[in-house]
């Protein structure tokens, strides 16, 4: 069932994880995809060797 809105029109706060830690935790995921895309590609790090 889904929760059902309170007073203020929001729903209500029962435990589980807060909204900016499942936004944060999904750049994080989505930086490392884009990451291991670059250097899969080819394209990672280049200039930075000796």
């Amino acid at each position: 069932m889904s929760r059902s809105p309170n007073a203020s029109g929001t729903e209500d706060e029962e435990g589980g994880v807060p909204r900016w830690v499942k936004i944060s935790a999904a750049l994080a995921v989505l930086l490392v995809v884009v990451f291991v895309a670059v250097h899969v590609a080819g394209g990672g790090m280049i200039g930075h060797t000796p």
